[in-house]
């Protein structure tokens, strides 16, 4: 049979056209390696046993090793540590990869750099196999996903303080309420009794419910729920009273000292929880030199161009005063920084503190619009950096308190609070003092009472927090029968802007629970100067 039958028999491959495809292979796999050199990827080969078999150049730049120290050596030991941050033992993951890459085709591992830095990377697995289909390694394909994590984390710290605020806010308002009844009758109880054994004995039992109230303050201060009075406050005398107070307290082998450069150090605050804040600070720091060091407090002017995001707070562009607070002491780690702002976490001994000093700093940066950050790292001592907003001119923001007349006028008040050791405390004790009092449990008595017998109500005590209808909603009600209504708010806790907004409702006054008949009858007598009642 002729070859014409079969057709026509390929051409004979030519020393020239054997070149020709060599060059385009070369060329191929030139163009191969530079793409998986060049990637912006991390790409390795790593065999059955974790030995690194090539690691490119972006894997090399960012570990932070040349080829020459990474190929041969072990994915654990080198650019994986033993131990993730949070503790989980990496090894047995890596033997899975190896031995088992198909169950693994994708993982996110704490990963570490030759410098010892930590980075998070997730990563995609292949298996590699030989012609015959053996398993001989993996290839690993890696993204850094470092602030990615980073962000997750302050978003879930972020979810996680605003949780434990909530928390805090309930505790604190239902204790409130309790202490205010302790309160209410050691005062009755002074008051009744010639025994100088009861009066001491009550005397004791105030002293107590006033350290209780303060424990609840600082939660309410974390939770953002406590009052406040905003007015101007120079910072700079506040850091000086508080600075002259810590001189005078804390161990002498500290030095405390002053940088007070800001030009305008003036911000709308409140300065009682301002100089808390300061204080809880320093002796904050204090604590943590043990042996003595140094404690400085400085001041500087700065300027934020646009929002900005300062550990979990959010502050707006504006001009800002940064206080440093800054020590000598054995720093924290890592892991305890993360965690300082939280209410109850103390990394000091049983007894020596209820761990609510940085909660509380943490809810008054809150409460002024402002941010903190701390920097510390072990042995190398801590700074707290506090910006507050400053503010050009807050003379029109003074307010002038009216001057109590001394004279403790008798009126007649309505209390309306749905806990019951609230209403009767009050009528006791005030009654003692020649008021008179009706109490109610909910507003639709309150209201049904007041329709018929406003004419005889001087004032109206009114709880803020009620269950069905609260303070505000039922003042307004109040007010829609009697729109000269006389009305303080009391309230074991709120939001600031709930009772600004009953202030500008009409209501008087707010007083904080709990307190003692003194406070009030200085609250009554104010409004009595004011012409109020």
């Amino acid at each position: 049979m002729s070859c014409e039958a079969w057709g026509s028999a390929p051409p004979p491959v030519t020393l020239q056209d054997s070149r020709q495809i060599y060059e385009a292979l070369r060329k191929s796999e030139e163009r191969y390696r530079e793409l998986v050199e060049h990637a912006n990827s991390i790409i390795m080969r790593w065999d059955k046993n974790g030995i690194i078999t090539f690691f490119n150049e972006y894997a090399q730049q960012f570990f932070g090793y040349s080829e020459e120290e990474i190929i041969g050596k072990h994915v654990v030991g080198t650019i994986v540590p033993a131990n993730e941050s949070t503790g989980r033992d990496l090894r047995p993951l890596m033997e899975q990869i190896c031995n088992h890459p198909e169950e693994h085709h994708y993982n996110v591992n704490e990963n570490i750099t030759k410098n010892g830095r930590r980075v998070w990377v997730a990563w995609t697995n292949k298996l590699l196999t030989d012609d015959q289909g053996n398993a001989i390694g993996v290839l690993s394909i890696g993204t850094d996903i470092t602030k990615q994590r980073l962000l997750e984390e302050e978003l879930r710290q972020a979810h996680k303080m605003q949780a434990i605020g909530e928390l805090a806010g309930g505790i604190a308002h239902d204790f409130n309420n309790m202490i205010h009844g302790i309160i209410g009758y050691a005062e009755a109880i002074q008051q009744l009794t010639d025994d100088p054994r009861l009066g001491e004995y009550s005397t004791h039992i105030l002293t107590t419910a006033h350290h209780a109230a303060e424990l609840t303050k600082q939660l309410l201060t974390f939770a953002r729920k406590g009052s406040y009075q905003l007015t101007e406050c120079n910072t700079h005398e506040i850091i000086r009273d508080v600075c002259a107070i810590l001189e005078r307290t804390i161990d002498r082998r500290i030095r405390v000292s002053q940088q007070l450069d800001a030009s305008r150090p003036h911000v709308m605050g409140d300065p009682a929880q301002l100089k808390s804040a300061l204080l809880n600070l320093g002796i904050n720091a204090k604590d943590a030199m043990p042996n003595g060091g140094s404690l400085r407090f400085s001041t500087r002017n700065i300027s934020i161009d646009s929002p900005t995001k300062i550990y979990d707070f959010e502050i707006e562009a504006g001009e800002y005063l940064l206080i440093t607070i800054c020590d000598s002491g054995t720093g924290m780690s890592a892991e305890i920084r993360r965690r300082i702002f939280e209410p109850f976490f103390t990394t000091k001994e049983s007894g020596r503190g209820a761990g609510l000093g940085l909660a509380a700093v943490y809810g008054t940066t809150h409460l002024h619009k402002g941010a903190i950050r701390c920097r510390s790292s072990e042995g190398q001592g801590s700074s707290f950096d506090l910006y507050l907003p400053i503010i050009r001119d807050c003379a029109k923001h003074l307010r002038q308190s009216p001057k109590p007349s001394g004279k403790e006028r008798k009126i007649r008040i309505m209390v309306v609070d749905d806990e019951a050791i609230v209403r009767n405390y009050s009528k006791t004790l005030f009654e003692m003092h020649g008021h008179q009092v009706r109490t109610f449990a909910g507003a639709e008595e309150a209201i049904n009472f007041y329709r018929r017998s406003y004419m005889n109500v001087d004032l109206v005590l009114l709880d803020m927090i009620m269950p069905r209808m609260d303070g505000q909603q039922l003042f307004k009600i109040l007010k829609g029968i009697n729109p000269e209504i006389k009305a303080i708010l009391s309230t074991g806790y709120s939001v600031d802007s709930k009772v600004q907004e009953t202030l500008t409702d009409g209501i008087l006054d707010y007083i904080q629970k709990p307190f003692t008949y003194e406070q009030l009858q200085e609250k009554i007598d104010a409004m009595a100067s004011a012409g109020h009642l």
